[in-house]
């Protein structure tokens, strides 16, 4: 498998990404290729870019920065807005907070203020699974390929790990979770619960060579890649597993547990 960054100008907000990908491809896109797009560049072609002096704090928000009592690291009251806007369940913490937006775990829904126009903040992509869809079948007419996956990918940090690896907060044009499950292990014994993230483990090699920083390498090209392509229509119940039956879920505190209803 060949996992290959991209170089791009600088992005601007409501910048289509179409021509910019186009330009800035090695060569163009074979059958079976995947394209990985960073969740940040869907939000600036989607104009998700907000000014936090715009951004009205709520009581709600202020009492939340209160009962943190962080005395280092001091959540703008215009972020800890964003962060109740954008995510379903809002954790507040120092220096960030451990929210759920759209069904996963995440800093601060996802807003980023990195690589954004001081004062600003760049909210993820809204109607994610629809634009990784349609942004794939755009691709598909423009090089006349049929098999081509697509992935919009972010960074995430895992308990008790330190750094932060991929996730695919959507993908389109290939199995992105395969299950193993009745497969037998190295002595026969079948396997009854393991599922592969696919899309996860692509998401994470794209974003080992992409970077976290000044790179400019918003695309990353994948070849090659142990991936069963498919016309199937993927969503968030592909991926996503009931926080009642998560095996995390005895370290869930009790405020978790009522916002999500086990």
């Amino acid at each position: 498998m060949q996992v290959i960054p991209i170089k791009t100008p600088v992005i601007a907000p409501a910048q289509s990404l179409l021509p910019i990908l186009h330009a800035a491809l090695p060569r163009p896109l074979r059958e079976r290729d995947i394209v990985c797009v960073t969740s940040k560049v869907v939000s600036l072609e989607q104009g998700r870019l907000v000014d936090l002096a715009t951004v009205q704090p709520s009581k709600r928000a202020l009492e939340m920065i209160q009962r943190i009592g962080a005395k280092e690291h001091i959540m703008p009251a215009a972020l800890a807005e964003l962060i109740l806007r954008e995510s379903e369940v809002a954790f507040p913490g120092d220096p960030v907070w451990l929210t759920i937006k759209d069904g996963i775990f995440i800093a601060n829904a996802g807003i980023d203020l990195s690589n954004a126009p001081g004062g600003h903040a760049i909210l993820w992509p809204a109607r994610v699974w629809e634009w990784a869809c349609d942004f794939r079948q755009r691709l598909r007419q423009l090089y006349k390929v049929n098999e081509l996956g697509l992935i919009v990918s972010d960074s995430r940090c895992i308990p008790l790990r330190r750094g932060v690896t991929g996730v695919a907060i959507a993908y389109c044009g290939f199995e992105g979770v395969e299950s193993q499950k009745g497969k037998p292990d190295l002595f026969g014994r079948p396997l009854h619960f393991t599922d592969k993230a696919v899309a996860d483990d692509l998401a994470t090699a794209a974003i080992l060579v992409s970077g976290e920083s000044n790179e400019q390498t918003p695309f990353v090209l994948i070849e090659d890649a142990p991936a069963v392509f498919t016309e199937r229509r993927f969503g968030p119940a592909d991926v996503l597993i009931d926080p009642a039956i998560d095996m995390f879920r005895p370290l869930y505190s009790d405020e978790f547990k009522r916002n999500v209803g086990i």
